[in-house]
């Protein structure tokens, strides 16, 4: 009986342990260049690390040009951090080194990859010239479908939708755009996060959400007066039963 009863509470200790629900939250961040703001990234930098966020991502465009003074600005900038900090590649980051080599050396990652956290899949995509191409177009389907993961992330710096008219031409290939979209659809992505357009703008289409946030440094392409031309970055939070994003303004 006692053997029992033992077996019992070691079951229901187990039980109580796993069905807790997990919950963590990470920051996005968009441009530092494209005309800086001085020292606005770094602000917005440091009220992300007053948080408890797991790690960070950087829409791309964190270097005006891949200068080694660019380079040294930035090392020195992220030495510091406790958390990883995953950087996306933006057209400003890769001038000067079209095939990114140096880009790859300072983050010691691919152009393009992905990483799994918790019950998630983050996908980080190059498109610094406007388009992914056939190659990486394979390489995305063929992650989103190898994976049971609960929910789906993808991050790109070049937007593929527009918030309006005027940013029409300022937005990745129409072409490729459209594709792509009629892909995360598909595989039912959450979010799909871009900046380059310094700006904010959130849409959801046919389940997707997709969010501009290009203001992480950058001078804003709306007036500054306005929600959408302010300094921000995101936060997001997971847990089992959603996501909630969180655009957080800072003052210059």
């Amino acid at each position: 009986m006692r053997r029992i009863k033992g077996t019992l509470s070691l079951f229901l200790l187990l039980l109580s342990i796993f069905s807790i629900s997990y919950s963590f939250t990470f920051a996005v961040i968009g441009d530092r260049t494209g005309r800086p703001m001085k020292g606005v990234f770094e602000k917005n930098l440091l009220e992300i690390l007053k948080t408890d966020v797991k790690f960070i991502i950087q829409l791309g465009d964190i270097l005006e040009d891949s200068s080694p003074e660019q380079y040294n600005y930035i090392q020195n900038l992220l030495k510091n951090l406790k958390i990883p900090i995953y950087l996306v590649p933006g057209n400003h980051d890769l001038k000067g080194d079209p095939n990114g080599e140096k880009f790859q050396e300072f983050t010691g990652k691919p152009l393009y990859y992905y990483f799994d956290y918790e019950n998630a899949r983050f996908i980080i995509l190059n498109n610094s010239s406007g388009r992914i191409g056939e190659k990486q177009m394979e390489w995305l389907i063929s992650i989103l479908e190898d994976t049971k993961a609960k929910y789906k992330f993808v991050f790109m710096h070049q937007p593929v939708i527009s918030p309006s008219f005027f940013f029409l031409f300022h937005k990745a290939d129409l072409i490729e755009s459209k594709k792509l979209m009629e892909v995360f659809e598909k595989y039912q992505v959450n979010y799909v996060f871009s900046g380059h357009i310094h700006m904010y703008y959130r849409r959801k289409i046919n389940g997707v959400i997709y969010i501009i946030s290009g203001i992480g440094g950058a001078t804003p392409y709306v007036s500054p007066e306005i929600e959408a031309g302010k300094p921000h970055f995101i936060l997001i939070n997971l847990s089992k039963n959603g996501i909630i994003d969180k655009k957080i303004i800072i003052e210059k």
